[in-house]
C-alpha cells in the first residue's frame, strides 16, 4: 500500500469548504509567484502566475487516493484546472515544494482571466466569514 504523502495547496474553497480539516500536517504557507483573483459574481477564486506577486494559503498533505478526489473536485479531468509543483514558503522562510492547482489556458480564455481583475485579493473577505478559520490562521484574512 503506498502512504506516500503529497503536499497541495489550499488558496480558495478548500480552504473556505474544511478541506484541511482532517489532512495532515496543515500550515499556512506564502505562494510565491502567483496572485490569486476572484471575479465579480464567481463563487471561487483562480491563482494566475504574477512574478511580482504573493499571496497566504493552506498547505496540508493527503494520500494519493485523497490528490485523486481534489483533482476531479477541481476539475482536472474536464480540462478546467491543471495540478503543477510550485515553491511555497513555510515558517521562517523555508521553501517547500507542493502541488498547485491552477486554470487551464481554456479556463483562462473562457473566463477572460488576467492578473488585473482583482487587485485587492478579494477572497479574503470570503475567508473573514469564517471565524473559525480567521481564528486558527489570522495570516489568511490579512
Amino acid at each position: 500500500m503506498n502512504n506516500k504523502k503529497y503536499s497541495v495547496v489550499g488558496y480558495g474553497t478548500f480552504i473556505t469548504r474544511g478541506y484541511w480539516k482532517d489532512k495532515s500536517n496543515v500550515r499556512v504557507c506564502k505562494v510565491i509567484g502567483f496572485r490569486r483573483v476572484f471575479p465579480e459574481g464567481n463563487w471561487f477564486p483562480y491563482v494566475l502566475p504574477d512574478k511580482e506577486s504573493s499571496f497566504w494559503a493552506l498547505k496540508f498533505d493527503v494520500n494519493l487516493e485523497e490528490l485523486r478526489e481534489l483533482d476531479i473536485y477541481e476539475g482536472v479531468p474536464a480540462g478546467l484546472y491543471k495540478r503543477i509543483k510550485t515553491i511555497i514558503q513555510v515558517k521562517d522562510g523555508i521553501e517547500e515544494k507542493a502541488f498547485i492547482y491552477v486554470p487551464t489556458e481554456k479556463t483562462i480564455t473562457q473566463q477572460q482571466l488576467t492578473i488585473d481583475m482583482d487587485k485587492t485579493d478579494r477572497w479574503k473577505e470570503e475567508i473573514k466569514k469564517h471565524h473559525e478559520i480567521v481564528d486558527k490562521f489570522p495570516k489568511l484574512s490579512n
